[in-house]
């Protein structure tokens, strides 16, 4: 047995025991959440069930999600993480994608309703009160959850409507606020990089053709400072060029962005770039799988996938696992530990061409 043949039945046997491990875990205690709870294991069991073709894997995730429909509270924060939104943005992809029955007009009916009604009556942004970008991104979340549901052909009229007005409503609140929308954080993470996800999100209501007289005059009075922005995280750069670009070919050349994103490219080194991830930063959230389904966004990740692959089985996060599982915050975060690497490492190892939900929240999400 070669060295390669050696790594893959070693990272078998760990993907095995940590399975094993979940399935037998006892959840009650367990958020219902998303990025750290059973929504997201739920969405684990199925991809690793369509990647791996093990029926048990199946069995456990229907399970799964019938307990979170039986859990969701009505007093639940209606944010992406660990809340409301990321629930149903779950539910959505998955009953979308035939994973499991059933109508997602009919089954999130109420809870888009709890959305929706929450972002009209949000109090988490006003101009009177002093807030950062973290107040935001839920509100973010939310509003690109909304687009997602309106590309639903089957929604009524009035449905369709009430969403797009809280849509409107919200992005006039942000832009009506005094915060710094450029602000750069100090280190790499998928989802907290504000321009590139606001950046998408008025792309995204353009594309549903409404309201873009209002949408243009934004990226017409955001362009003067875009045009002075270099990010200085490379991914973060490579973030807000893609955004740009995509914009610019949805709308139509906008003055000077052109010229703007072939500055951003210059010195992009993607090799480079996966080298800068130290050994433990493998997790979607902010570590090389959330890379690779950023490259997956972008048609970039072929060329690296072997590189990808040796760093995901070389990282010393598998033997610290279940160890000192402390150590990973939680080992059952789907965006934050293993779950998530698993299926990234399943993803590249079949050189599959499946669209994951990941790719489903990189593309249609950040």
């Amino acid at each position: 047995m070669d060295a390669y043949e050696r790594i893959k039945k070693k990272m078998r046997e760990q993907i095995e025991k940590f399975n094993q491990w979940a399935m037998n875990m006892n959840l009650d205690n367990t958020p219902v959440g998303l990025y750290s709870g059973r929504m997201g294991l739920c969405v684990y069991f199925y991809e690793l069930a369509k990647l791996t073709s093990e029926k048990r894997y199946y069995a456990f995730a229907e399970k799964l999600f019938d307990d979170v429909l039986n859990n969701i509270s009505e007093n639940m924060v209606n944010e992406p993480y660990g809340g409301l939104t990321g629930i149903c943005l779950s539910i959505n992809y998955l009953l979308e994608n035939k994973y499991t029955k059933g109508d997602p007009n009919i089954m999130l009916k109420n809870l888009d309703d709890k959305i929706i009604q929450s972002l009209i009556s949000n109090r988490n942004i006003d101009d009177d009160k002093r807030i950062d970008l973290d107040a935001i991104m839920p509100v973010l979340g939310s509003l690109m959850y909304l687009t997602i549901r309106l590309q639903n052909v089957s929604l009524s009229k009035d449905e369709q409507k009430i969403m797009q007005g809280a849509i409107i409503e919200n992005i006039n609140l942000i832009e009506s606020i005094q915060v710094d929308k450029f602000v750069e954080p100090y280190f790499f993470a998928v989802s907290q990089y504000f321009m590139p996800f606001y950046l998408h999100l008025l792309q995204q209501t353009y594309q549903l053709n409404y309201y873009n007289y209002k949408i243009e005059k934004i990226f017409e009075e955001l362009s003067p400072h875009l045009l002075y922005r270099y990010p200085l995280n490379k991914v973060y750069r490579l973030m807000l060029c893609y955004e740009m670009s995509e914009i610019a070919s949805t709308v139509g050349s906008i003055p000077g962005w052109n010229d703007h994103t072939e500055i951003l490219q210059q010195n992009l080194d993607i090799l480079q770039i996966i080298n800068s991830f130290r050994n433990k930063q493998i997790f979607f959230s902010n570590g090389l799988c959330g890379f690779y389904y950023l490259l997956r966004k972008m048609g970039l990740e072929k060329e690296y996938n072997d590189l990808l692959l040796n760093r995901i089985a070389d990282s010393e996060v598998w033997d610290q696992w279940p160890k000192n599982d402390l150590a990973l915050k939680s080992p059952l975060n789907l965006f934050g530990g293993l779950p998530g690497v698993i299926l990234t490492y399943y993803h590249i190892l079949y050189n599959s061409n499946i669209t994951t939900f990941f790719d489903f929240v990189i593309r249609h999400y950040f």
